[in-house]
């Protein structure tokens, strides 16, 4: 049965379920009665029409029926566990391969490590460092060679470690956009390193307490780095092997699938940190009960990454993964009242990119001179802002140099040139939704200053604000694009935005992480020494005496920062923007309702011929 006639038959029916719904007095029987019906029409919805606005609109109403009958049962699974339990299973049975490379590079370096040192005895202080090898043979001589996990204080190791373990693994899995070499290159590195540190141990005798101590925390250190690996050689795998698709295709598929690798990773760098920082610099423990942790953690590796997934692919997923399909064309219309996955999201968000890459990046690269410009010569300070003994500062110090908030001169040019930006972004994609020119709106670029001041604010108050803002941002943005689309105050922009959030919560919460991840990703690429390669080779054309040719180096180094920020600022307000349409649809079933008053229009005129 084709869509339209379905709607035609029972619209009478679900316009009655909405009645009663919404009417204070129920009957039981018609209530009872109606939600059978309801859930027959979803169960017919599904089959034939999974991806049609018709089965969200009817999955709502059996929904606020079943709360009504079934109030006092919970779901048994939420989507939160069906991502650790069946989602994850599958992709990483999708990156199999990768991650089987990955685990054989990584033990071929350890073992070139290893038989380097044992060859060469210049060789560990070379790839460890003369300072940390000198360090460790006092500390042998001392009686205690483990102490280098006991100098510091307990919170403070576990932050300095977990953010040292997230910018490896995230470096790890970044450097596969450069055709999987760069990952192949680190997952080296780290495995000679490993190799290097452990035969160091073994020359001097100390091999049972030194692998007692290190694999304590380094078996899921080493096996989370492993797994990186393999995520950046699945991203990589996309521009090499892209298949019948573009390589731009291929690579937007790859990378939703390495980036959910990369979520369920994450969790085990942070219990490794624990355990270095609580539990490693406990050396006089027996080493039954070190053995015995190793040996647990060894078997949730293989247990949840190997043997769990293998399990489930011959009993069968719960809900098995469906292969992306993109269309053939990157300038396919955009569906704007259509449900669409965050995956969906990503691409229609990539795809307007790409069609409006001319006028995004001349706006861009003019808000960059200018930031730049001020950055350089305007302010009294250094381009480069050191902050000691607070890590995260010193992060965003570095990667995020847009960002700075070194002075209130310095906020007001940076939140002006975000707004931009971002106005920009929005104003475009309004402009295609209702097939409008682009044309500025002072009330809307206002609230939108607002709201990009909101951000700067919380950046500046640093800690817990940063924090807020990190779990906050992409509603700030879905508010922005929804005072611009429904030409409305901030007041009610802030009400529809809360109203939109919680029409599919965890669907927006999934897209904040996923734009996390992608901007940490994609400014992992611009912050690493290339940058700094390009500024020392800049350098060695001047002479040191030279002031102006110091301005010159600041000004190359803050314009590729700069830009490096901004350029990723349309990717967090396009998405947003496209997951408005996909909520307020949700929320309101407008085009669904439209469609169905537009099918009883037609029908009255043919059955009047």
């Amino acid at each position: 049965m084709k869509e339209t006639r379905f709607i035609a038959q029972n619209k009478e029916k679900w316009l009655e379920s909405e009645t009663l719904l919404s009417s204070p007095v129920k009957d039981p029987e018609k209530l009872s009665s109606l939600f059978t019906q309801i859930v027959d029409d979803l169960s017919y919805s599904r089959t034939y029409y999974p991806n049609r606005s018709v089965r969200v609109y009817l999955n709502k109403i059996a929904r606020q029926y079943f709360s009504i009958i079934y109030s006092h049962k919970r779901e048994r699974k939420n989507r939160f566990s069906l991502f650790w339990l069946d989602e994850l299973p599958q992709i990483i049975l999708y990156c199999r391969k990768q991650l089987l490379i990955s685990l054989i590079v990584f033990v071929l370096a350890a073992t070139i490590g290893i038989f380097s040192a044992y060859n060469d005895p210049e060789f560990t202080g070379t790839i460890l460092g003369e300072s940390y090898v000198s360090m460790t043979k006092e500390n042998i001589e001392k009686g205690d060679p483990m102490a280098v996990y006991k100098e510091s204080h307990q919170i403070d190791m576990f932050l300095g470690i977990t953010l040292n373990n997230l910018i490896v693994a995230f470096r790890t899995y970044v450097f596969g956009v450069f055709m999987a070499v760069g990952s192949l290159a680190i997952l080296l590195y780290n495995g000679i390193m490993v190799g290097c540190f452990q035969y160091f141990f073994i020359e001097r005798g100390l091999f049972a307490e030194s692998a007692l101590t290190i694999w304590l925390h380094g078996t899921l250190e080493i096996s989370s780095i492993i797994l990186a690996g393999g995520a950046g050689l699945t991203l990589g795998t996309g521009l090499i092997f892209p298949g019948t698709y573009s390589r731009l295709q291929a690579f937007q598929i790859s990378a939703i699938r390495s980036l959910k690798l990369m979520l369920g990773i994450t969790p085990i760098f942070v219990l490794a940190a624990i355990i270095e920082s609580f539990l490693t610099r406990y050396t006089e423990v027996p080493d039954a009960l070190r053995l015995l942790l190793i040996v647990l953690s060894a078997s949730f590796i293989i247990g949840y990454f190997v043997i769990y997934p293998w399990m489930k692919s011959r009993s069968g997923f719960e809900f098995p993964l469906k292969e992306i399909k993109l269309p053939p064309s990157v300038l396919e219309p955009v569906s704007y009242s259509r449900l669409k996955t965050n995956a969906e999201i990503l691409k229609d968000t990539f795809l307007f990119y790409s069609r409006h890459a001319s006028k995004l990046l001349s706006w861009i690269v003019a808000v960059s001179i200018g930031a730049t410009v001020f950055s350089v010569f305007a302010e009294s300070e250094q381009t480069t802002v050191v902050y000691v003994n607070e890590w995260w500062k010193e992060l965003f110090a570095s990667m995020f140099f847009a960002l700075r908030t070194t002075a209130p001169l310095s906020i007001l040019v940076n939140t002006v040139c975000t707004s931009l930006i971002l106005y920009c972004t929005l104003k475009l994609l309004d402009a295609d939704a209702k097939k409008i020119s682009f044309s500025w709106n002072v009330k809307s670029f206002v609230q939108i200053l607002l709201i990009s001041s909101t951000m700067y604010t919380a950046i500046y108050l640093g800690g817990w604000g940063i924090f807020f803002l990190i779990c906050t941002f992409t509603i700030l943005l879905l508010v922005a694009f929804t005072q611009l689309a429904e030409r409305t105050g901030l007041l009610s922009a802030l009400s529809q935005g809360w109203s939109l959030f919680t029409a599919r919560t965890y669907q927006l919460l999934e897209l904040q992480v996923i734009l996390v991840l992608l901007g940490f990703s994609f400014l992992m690429v611009l912050s690493a020494p290339l940058i700094y390669i390009y500024t020392e080779i800049l350098q060695w054309n001047f002479a040191e005496t030279d002031v102006w040719a110091k301005y010159i180096v600041n000004f190359a180094e803050a314009f590729i920062k700069n830009i490096s920020f901004y350029l990723i600022v349309p990717i967090l307000g396009a998405s947003t923007a496209y997951l408005y349409f996909t909520l307020q649809e949700i929320s309101s079933a407008t085009s669904l309702k439209e469609s169905i008053a537009r099918f009883g229009i037609r029908t009255s005129k043919n059955s009047r011929r």
